[in-house]
């Protein structure tokens, strides 16, 4: 009962500051309008993004059949809408290049069958001309994709690719391709969409650095010293402090999302459950780490400026300032290790279709780190009460 009267008192004085209330729901609101104008052309799921069909060029020396499945299945024909492929000797290829008559060439080496059905490195040569914008990033990664399905699929069929009389080489380019393909349920997230998920869990980290640093400052003063010659635990009050934080982070949380959504027409996904229970689960992860660092950090002035840079720093990393797109892969795969950058990541899935079911991992995960960050506070305080009282 202690701990319900400190979250309820908490959450009271909130709701009486008018700056507070302002900061908490207003500001996320007006950031998420002016980026969501701003970067409206750059994100904007609407228009279609077209690339200009180019022409490539193609020396197949390899001695096996793999080659020519890259080269005439894929390339020739599965991508024929992008790209037209025309076929060289290396040395007239590479003029062709030099005179800039062609933009971008591959060499299959002779080899590259064999290393591939062997699980080894392939070798494909990419030639180019300097700066051949997209066109050599959409060869190499057809080729990468290639080189690194081909291992699995033989694997699932025995090794018995090279020896399958029976079937033709544009069904098994068919059946690499369909390992690699995008899911055509998934919807594009415009800026508005984005925005509304990034600078909602960044406000939510910042709402935890102001509740956090008024239990710091509570702690300096009196009041928390009366506290303590009364029948409250430690366990009482920080269970009662997180409880409040969250109480309130739960509550602007959900005007956010409800706010973008009548203000700003913002599609969240068709599952309104898995929206609502990964807004649970992060604000637990964030309440935690806020109570975490609360109980390290001895002063109010300390945490403030810490907690401010802290939030600033993982805001960063996380994907709310600038979007996750522009990062290779490892460093949006990192960032999903901080609370928002996981959240962030899970409500863009939500918004492009994703299930309920889908998320379960990374509801799991966010609970479970802001239980750890709350068991690893709970332990600093007590040591620090036992030291001080002992």
């Amino acid at each position: 009962m202690t701990s319900w009267w400190l979250a309820w008192k908490d959450l009271l004085i909130i709701i009486r500051d008018k700056k507070a209330l302002l900061t908490l729901i207003a500001m996320p609101l007006l950031l998420i309008a002016i980026l969501g104008s701003a970067f409206g052309d750059m994100m904007d799921g609407e228009e279609d993004v077209t690339i200009k069909k180019f022409t490539l060029g193609i020396v197949n020396l390899d001695q096996g059949q793999l080659g020519g499945v890259l080269s005439e299945e894929v390339f020739e024909k599965d991508l024929s809408d992008q790209m037209k492929v025309k076929y060289y000797q290396e040395e007239e290829m590479v003029e062709k290049i030099k005179d800039h008559k062609l933009d971008v060439g591959i060499v299959i080496n002779e080899d590259f069958t064999a290393s591939l059905m062997a699980g080894e490195q392939a070798h494909a040569k990419l030639i180019s001309v300097p700066d051949p914008g997209i066109k050599a990033t959409i060869v190499s990664s057809v080729i990468e994709q290639f080189a690194q399905t081909v291992p699995i699929e033989a694997m699932l069929a025995n090794k018995a690719l090279p020896v399958q009389g029976n079937a033709s080489s544009e069904e098994r380019s068919q059946n690499l391709l369909n390992e690699t393909s995008i899911d055509a349920n998934s919807n594009p997230v415009s800026s508005f969409q984005y925005y509304a998920a990034a600078m909602g869990v960044m406000f939510l980290l910042m709402t935890v650095v102001q509740g956090v640093s008024a239990m710091i400052l509570e702690k300096e003063q009196v009041v928390f010293k009366r506290l303590l010659i009364s029948n409250l635990t430690y366990i009482n009050y920080l269970t009662g402090k997180m409880v409040g934080l969250i109480l309130i982070s739960l509550l602007q949380a959900f005007v956010i999302i409800i706010g973008t959504k009548l203000i700003f027409g913002v599609d969240w996904g068709d599952s309104i459950s898995g929206v609502v229970i990964m807004t649970a689960a992060f604000v637990i992860s964030a309440c935690g780490l806020g109570v975490m660092a609360g109980s390290i950090i001895k002063t109010e002035k300390a945490f403030n400026a810490a907690g401010m840079l802290g939030t600033q720093i993982f805001a960063a990393l996380g994907g709310s300032m600038v979007p996750l797109y522009i990062f290779p892969d490892w460093f949006v795969s990192v960032s999903k290790l901080l609370p928002n950058g996981l959240a962030l990541q899970t409500y863009l899935d939500l918004m492009s279709g994703a299930s309920f079911f889908e998320i379960i991992p990374a509801v799991l995960g966010s609970v479970g780190l802001g239980l750890l960050f709350f068991a690893i506070g709970l332990f600093r305080l007590s040591i620090e009460r036992r030291g001080k009282y002992a």
